[in-house]
């Protein structure tokens, strides 16, 4: 960046929570920025609805929509409202029985931050909800005690990595939950660490030629070591199964294994330096066979 604020546009100035652009600007709409900016800059005055849409050139719906999420996410309190009490903290088991089709609509009329999850929801995902989804997203929400910023920060996560289905994001939240990751600050650390992991596993499918699938938990522990620790090429990946299958006919992981173990503490980084160091040492072995038979000659002699 090649600019900096002119000191003549700081004359007039408001406060804006260090929140907001530190854990908000990758989740928060355009729509909801501009909906607390001006809140913000019209603090005490108690602005309608109608007229902070017609300030921010949005629609009443979207106001309401910035008000929710805003309010879910601590940033702004209603006035009078009472916190939502969460349930006891528990392991999160799957009920038999989800909230009917009923319980969603009356939930969704009753509780404004469930209409919005179920609209979100929707658009975050580009298709309508099924019943059985609405379902598991109010239970999500009532039962688990689950943040609709977190449950909404799971699906756009799911929908970003190819995963846009109720059972991955209803597995998410419920390892979630069960982890303690009950804030924004720890469900974004945790969404890195999932993209890190994922990221390493193509690496290392597509370097050893595997399917498309799910690594083992193993393979997802060993993949994020590999890539994201060690800084393991995809060409040091592939040459590694080479040596496997070289020396072994098949692959076996355990063996690739400590391969990939032995070049990382010898320091090798790319295969060039796997072939110089062997060829190094080849040099190095025939010179001291040469050494020693040139001893057995001399002592032969004697």
């Amino acid at each position: 960046m090649d600019c900096y604020i002119n000191p003549a546009a700081l004359t007039a100035v408001f406060t804006v929570p260090a929140d907001v652009a530190d854990k908000h600007l990758k989740l928060a709409r355009g729509e909801h920025i501009k909906v607390l900016l001006y809140i913000m800059r019209n603090m005490g005055k108690n602005p309608a609805d109608e007229e902070i849409a017609a300030a921010c050139g949005i629609t009443a719906y979207e106001v309401e929509e910035a008000l929710i999420y805003w309010r879910e996410s601590g940033i702004l309190l209603a006035v009078n409202e009472e916190k939502r009490v969460k349930p006891a903290k528990k392991a999160a088991v799957i009920k038999n029985e989800m909230p009917t089709r009923n319980d969603v609509a009356r939930r969704g009329a009753e509780d404004g931050r469930i209409k919005y999850l179920l609209q979100e929801t929707q658009l975050r995902l580009g298709r309508n909800l099924k019943t059985n989804e609405t379902s598991t997203l109010v239970w999500l929400y009532d039962d688990q005690g689950l943040d609709v910023s977190l449950i909404l920060l799971i699906v756009q996560y799911a929908a970003a990595h190819n995963k846009a289905n109720m059972r991955f994001i209803q597995s998410t939240a419920v390892d979630w939950v069960n982890r303690g990751i009950d804030s924004l600050t720890l469900a974004d650390e945790e969404l890195r660490n999932m993209a890190l992991k994922e990221e390493a596993w193509s690496v290392v499918r597509k370097a050893f030629g595997f399917e498309r699938r799910k690594p083992s938990p193993k393979e997802e522990k060993l993949s994020f070591m590999w890539v994201n620790e060690w800084k393991m090429s995809d060409k040091m990946l592939t040459a590694a199964y080479n040596a496997c299958v070289d020396e072994k006919s098949k692959f076996y992981m355990p063996y690739v294994a400590k391969i990939i173990e032995s070049w990382h503490e010898k320091g090798y980084k790319t295969p060039e330096d796997i072939k110089l160091k062997e060829k190094t040492e080849k040099q190095s072995d025939f010179a001291a066979y040469d050494i020693d038979l040139f001893e057995k000659m001399l002592n032969s002699k004697d």
